[in-house]
């Protein structure tokens, strides 16, 4: 699938701690707080690195409702090359506003969690990776994560209208955890359902065990 976004990238901190129980933990030296929200599963599979470089885990915002589809990554480093093992990722920072989209009367932001081969250290994706998700090492294929600064009732409405959510309601201020829902349409829409904070798993976009029912776009 051909992901045709303009990527700009942004300094946004992301701190990451140890893992779980066994499998080796996502680094990185920059931790300076207090986790905001915290993201943890299972790396299934991962597809083989085309090139040398730096194996990245990342959140990437997608601000798909604003002019110029602007693409943003929170990513650190991932330590361990052999699934499975477990990763926890710590998000110390939240998004900024220009990276959220202006949606249905207020500001909700989309990320795809993202495993990738940096080539040339600059902590982003690069060429081929930024536009197809079949060149990537990994991906959480059934999960984005969304984060709201504010929720108000006429936004709330707003999305309830637009349909996009099953449990719009169930949404609240800051970070939540969505999960994909078949719904049996080609929309070029996801169906979500807003879920308590679950094991999500991320497996080589190629690995055919694993479904979805996110329509990545």
């Amino acid at each position: 699938m051909t992901w045709s976004r303009f990527v700009k990238s942004l300094c946004l901190m992301l701190a990451l701690g140890s893992t779980v129980g066994c499998g080796e933990a996502l680094r990185d030296s920059t931790y300076v707080g207090e986790a905001r929200y915290v993201v943890q599963g299972e790396v299934k599979s991962l597809a083989p690195a085309t090139k040398q470089g730096t194996t990245r885990v990342t959140l990437a915002w997608d601000n798909w409702a604003r002019e110029g589809d602007v693409i943003s990554y929170q990513s650190v480093e991932l330590t361990s090359q052999n699934p499975p093992f477990d990763y926890q990722l710590r998000v110390v920072d939240t998004p900024e506003e220009m990276v959220l989209n202006d949606f249905q009367g207020g500001l909700i932001g989309f990320a795809y969690l993202l495993v990738y081969e940096d080539g040339d250290g600059d902590g982003n994706p690069d060429g081929d990776e930024a536009r197809h998700w079949n060149t990537l090492r990994g991906m959480a294929r059934n999960h984005v994560v969304i984060y709201v600064p504010r929720l108000s009732p006429g936004f709330v409405e707003g999305l309830r209208e637009w349909g996009g959510f099953l449990n719009v309601d169930d949404l609240k201020p800051g970070f939540n955890l969505a999960r994909g829902v078949c719904t049996g349409t080609d929309s070029s829409f996801d169906t979500l359902e807003i879920v308590p904070d679950e094991p999500v798993l991320v497996a080589d976009p190629g690995d055919k065990s694993v479904t979805s029912c996110i329509n990545y776009h």
